[in-house]
């Protein structure tokens, strides 16, 4: 009991210094837990600041219900908002989605398929059937799968 008798006087400096080791580790550990105690860690010392002589006990108590309350509240809140992830930008790294309803310049035409020139870059294409275009025209890219762009033409 000794350990918590030393808390009763503590400068609310040591809780910002535990907020801040807390933010470390789980900036190094990336686990999402972590961030909930040292969140809890700066409200005590916030805490600590309008009440100077409260009890170790009381101290390690109410750290202890903020971490729990903050670590619930911020799960239901990544639960029901999301972190970003599902409905973040899909296409960021798929370059040939990000062309999905952009116009593109036929380069080649042969049966359906052929070589369009879409986003500076040269791309295999689809055409949908009975679908006829020339060179030098432009199509709108419909769909993206892989490296081949599923194209229309204009109308």
């Amino acid at each position: 009991m000794a350990y918590i008798d030393m808390l009763t006087g503590m400068s609310p400096w040591w809780w910002v210094i535990l907020a801040f080791a807390l933010g470390s580790i789980e900036m190094a550990t990336m686990s999402f837990f972590l961030i909930w105690p040292g969140l809890a860690a700066l409200c005590m010392a916030g805490i600590l600041v309008l009440a100077p002589n409260m009890s170790g006990e009381l101290q390690i108590a109410l750290f202890a219900i903020l971490s729990i309350i903050l670590t619930f509240t911020g799960r239901y809140l990544l639960n029901k908002y999301g972190d970003g992830g599902e409905e973040g930008d899909k296409t960021l790294n798929n370059r040939a989605a990000q062309l999905i309803g952009q116009s593109a310049k036929v380069l080649e035409f042969d049966n359906g398929t052929g070589i369009v020139e879409a986003g500076g870059m040269r791309w295999r294409a689809k055409w949908k059937a009975h679908h006829v275009s020339a060179p030098g025209e432009t199509v709108r890219v419909k769909k993206a799968d892989a490296m081949m762009l599923f194209v229309e033409n204009h109308t």
